[in-house]
């Protein structure tokens, strides 16, 4: 909520394209690495988002990680824009350290359709609380003309009480005050809207006219609540939010008008420091625990995660009290205590943990079938269901040291060069004092997921990992229990293509030594259904759980007969899909 902090961590350099530079950025300059995930709001990866700094462009993989490696970096807010269809623009800024790789992850938010309206007559449209009235003859085209139609409203109200807040919202908590000052936020609530029209192009708020808000305040914050607050916007192309207008609060909700939409924040400005520090268990640093502070005078905090060497950084208020609190990786408390006020920049002593149990260093090295592995390799370390990304040294080496679960006492190590499409099999320890991998070997296709039609003269690939898919595939299941043998797993694949908003979806059932199944095919854009057997497997790699299923499959079933071809018996299909 005060700020959001820049915290450091690691990876290496992926498909590098240039382009005009959109948001250039000033000020001291650090040589430096930045490595990053998206995801969902569920938490899982997003694969090919497109992530821009400056002039370079990179796609994350089938596992949502990204990376800039050595590269010239802003200390003062290094800014990463993030776009993926489907979704809202996601943005970072944080705060590199010099000869070291910061830590970023990003959270994009759904596009949601909460409601539309005639343009000619306007309407009220509700989401979470937050009504929006919009007037009659309110909206125009991007070009600034006179729209006149039917008005899609996408929005979401991010809740400023939740610490995810902190990896859905755009940038940090960082801005501009209306005296050209940069200032720290605390935020009492957000939105971002947009506009569309049925055809998908974007509209807004006509010239001169505006918007009736309104938007709860979170129960808990009502009684720190100012009457009147300003109001901030997102600068995408500055990279930061901006003072624009007021809202005052009536009744537990706060009141506005706004003339444009983008992500709006409802905040309280303050002076700031920067803090910054490390972590370290029984002198050795430990990387990717959380690490979140907290003013003890209204409750607001902020958050992120230790990097290679322990560190964490970022700007919180100058002035007040803070409770710095330290989770390991399975979200359990380990450590807090308090710390200021302070009124100028501070690098606190190292936190030396002590921690007797539970931390285990994990090292070995990794190499290639033929040769040495890409610099975008990396290693996915799983436990519990939770993966740390770690990076390989210019040795192709690898060591981290971690806290892990109870009980979870094993953890799943893979190496993935997306670079080259290769991946290492899993290899599974047991905990029983530190774990040396030995090497692991890229000699395995990487998995990713994919839907493959073959039909007649036909042939159709959908895939998330290409450049310009707007393809999105996830599977969800459930389990028969057969006392008089193995389980039965139904999969439920969906496949959203996001910019025409069409989807399908079909069934795959996985019984454990039982490979052919039935499996029935729905093919719209051919007017047909495919059934038959096929063969379905269960692969892991990287932690990661997959089904595959491959098939030639003859029996038809006909839904669009306009425009059903013959010819198209029979189909022939193959697809992957990675299991949450």
């Amino acid at each position: 909520m005060v700020v959001s902090l820049g915290m450091q961590s690691c990876r290496k350099d992926s498909d590098i394209i240039d382009v005009t530079p959109s948001n250039p950025q000033t000020g001291i300059t650090v040589q430096g690495s930045v490595m990053g995930i998206v995801v969902d709001e569920s938490g899982h990866a997003v694969a090919d988002a497109t992530v821009t700094y400056g002039d370079l462009i990179v796609s994350t993989d089938e596992y949502g990680v990204f990376q800039f490696q050595d590269k010239t970096l802003y200390a003062e807010g290094t800014y990463l824009e993030v776009e993926k269809n489907g979704y809202f623009h996601g943005s970072r800024k944080f705060y590199p350290v010099a000869n070291s790789t910061s830590r970023v992850t990003v959270q994009l938010l759904s596009m949601v359709e909460v409601g539309s309206f005639a343009s000619s007559v306007g309407d009220k449209v509700q989401f979470a609380g937050t009504e929006m009235t919009f007037g009659n003859n309110s909206i125009m085209t991007e070009d600034g003309s006179d729209y006149d139609g039917n008005v899609k409203v996408f929005a979401k109200y991010l809740d400023p009480t939740l610490l995810e807040m902190l990896d859905q919202m755009p940038g940090d908590l960082t801005a501009i005050n209306a005296s050209e000052e940069r200032v720290a936020l605390t935020s009492y609530g957000m939105i971002t809207v947009e506009l569309r029209d049925d055809a998908g192009n974007e509209l807004q708020v006509k010239d001169g006219m505006t918007v009736d808000v309104t938007t709860p305040v979170p129960a808990e914050l009502v009684s720190s609540a100012p009457q009147t607050i300003p109001m901030w916007h997102f600068d995408e192309d500055a990279g930061t939010w901006v003072e624009e207008g007021e809202a005052i609060l009536v009744n537990g909700v706060y009141q506005t008008k706004l003339g444009h939409f983008s992500f709006w924040n409802y905040d309280v400005p303050s002076n700031f420091i920067h803090l910054s520090g490390s972590i370290y268990n029984r002198g050795i640093p430990v990387q990717g625990v959380l690490v979140k502070i907290t003013t003890t005078d209204n409750g607001a905090s902020g958050s992120g995660y230790t990097n290679e060497n322990g560190e964490f950084g970022g700007y919180v208020p100058n002035g007040i009290e803070l409770i710095l609190e330290v989770y390991d990786q399975c979200g359990s408390l380990i450590y807090t205590t308090t710390v200021g006020p302070f009124n100028d920049d501070v690098v606190l002593n190292p936190f030396n943990l002590n921690i007797l149990v539970d931390q285990v260093t994990i090292s070995g090295t990794v190499t290639s079938c033929e040769g040495h592995p890409s610099d975008a390799t990396y290693v996915l370390v799983n436990q519990a269901d939770i993966t740390t990304i770690v990076s390989l040294d210019d040795s192709y080496g690898f060591e981290t040291s971690l806290f892990y679960c109870n009980s979870e006492a094993s953890v799943t190590l893979g190496a993935v060069d997306p670079i080259n499409a290769l991946a290492s099999a899993n290899s599974t320890f047991n905990i029983d004092g530190d774990v040396d991998a030995g090497t692991l070997e890229l000699c395995e296709e990487l998995l990713s997921n994919y839907l493959y039609y073959q039909y007649g003269d036909e042939e159709f690939l959908y895939t998330e990992n290409s450049q310009d898919s707007s393809i999105f595939m996830g599977a969800t299941y459930q389990i028969i229990n057969q006392p008089d043998g193995p389980d039965k797993y139904i999969y439920n694949v969906t496949v959203i293509n996001w910019q025409t908003n069409g989807a399908m979806d079909y069934s795959l059932i996985y019984v454990e030594g039982m490979p052919s199944q039935e499996v029935t095919m729905p093919v719209p854009f051919g007017g047909f259904n495919a059934s038959g057997v096929a063969t379905i497997q269960k692969l892991s790699q990287g932690g990661e759980d997959y089904i595959k299923a491959t098939g030639t499959l003859s029996d038809i079933e006909i839904t669009d007969a306009s425009i059903y071809d013959p010819s198209f018996n029979p189909l022939y299909f193959s697809s992957i899909t990675r299991l949450w």
